[in-house]
């Protein structure tokens, strides 16, 4: 599948979907309502500067959506990869104790998906 398969329109709801994914992602890990609304942030900093940059370089709207929507995508499947640590995380803060996350575990996951992202990115543009 290529971008140009599907309309400006039916990418605007792509992007709908996959920032809704987004939200649903941060909810799942985190489980409160207040992290999910804080959440709807990301989606509108990305659709800004995503759609900002593209006219900046001269971009094609489609061309936009395809990146945003796979950031977003990329972003929530980072969230359900890092959900146990970032329980336990939450968990120990609430105890007033701390934990951190082994850095490793958080540059594989980054690794991976950027790849996703990358590889995602190239196979609909």
């Amino acid at each position: 599948m290529k971008a140009e398969d599907l309309t400006v329109g039916q990418w605007w709801i792509v992007a709908l979907v996959t920032s809704a994914l987004l939200v649903a992602a941060f909810y799942f890990c985190l489980k409160s309502k207040k992290g999910a609304v804080y959440s709807l942030i990301a989606p509108a900093l990305g659709a800004i500067s995503v759609t900002g940059h593209s006219h900046i370089r001269g971009h094609m709207e489609i061309e936009a959506l395809v990146i945003f929507s796979t950031s977003m995508l990329s972003l929530a499947l980072l969230l359900v990869a890092i959900r146990p640590d970032v329980r336990k995380y939450a968990e120990k803060a609430r105890l007033g104790e701390e934990y951190e996350i082994p850095k490793w575990k958080i540059n594989l996951y980054a690794v991976l998906v950027l790849t996703f992202a990358i590889v995602v990115g190239s196979m609909l543009l």
